[in-house]
């Protein structure tokens, strides 16, 4: 049997970081070439009750963000208890007409700065290499 971690590629792409409230804060880029979904993990120290983040995942060309654009509607997520650091998980269905590098857009309206990071996971999908059907002699 495989621990998951065998079976998943996991990249950092926020470290743990101050991050002020009402502002856009957006993920490193990660390429998800080889991947049938990506999710991206958000995780904020305590919000306070009734406040959220709003997250929006984008795709680009490359790993700097270049000619990045948002993919799908912006998702919310509320903090109900306000009392406990959250977790919040955006999912990407691969498009191979978009993008490949993806990223997420996200701000919190938390009365202050709270401490956010992030993690991109995928389970990677076995291809055949490039040149899987030339013979080689």
């Amino acid at each position: 049997m495989e621990r998951i971690v065998e079976t998943l590629a996991i990249k950092t792409v926020l470290a743990p970081q101050s991050v002020s409230a009402s502002t856009d804060t957006t993920t490193g880029y990660v390429d998800a070439s080889g991947a049938d979904e990506v999710d991206i993990i958000i995780s904020t120290a305590a919000l306070g009750a009734g406040k959220g983040v709003t997250a929006t995942l984008l795709a680009a060309t490359d790993a700097s963000g270049s000619n990045a654009e948002e993919v799908g509607e912006a998702l919310e997520f509320t903090d109900a208890a306000g009392t406990e650091a959250q977790a919040v998980v955006v999912s990407y269905k691969v498009d191979p007409q978009r993008g490949r590098y993806v990223a997420v857009k996200f701000q919190h309206d938390a009365a202050a700065a709270v401490i956010c990071s992030a993690v991109a996971a995928a389970k990677m999908t076995h291809r055949p290499a490039a040149n899987a059907w030339t013979a080689l002699l």
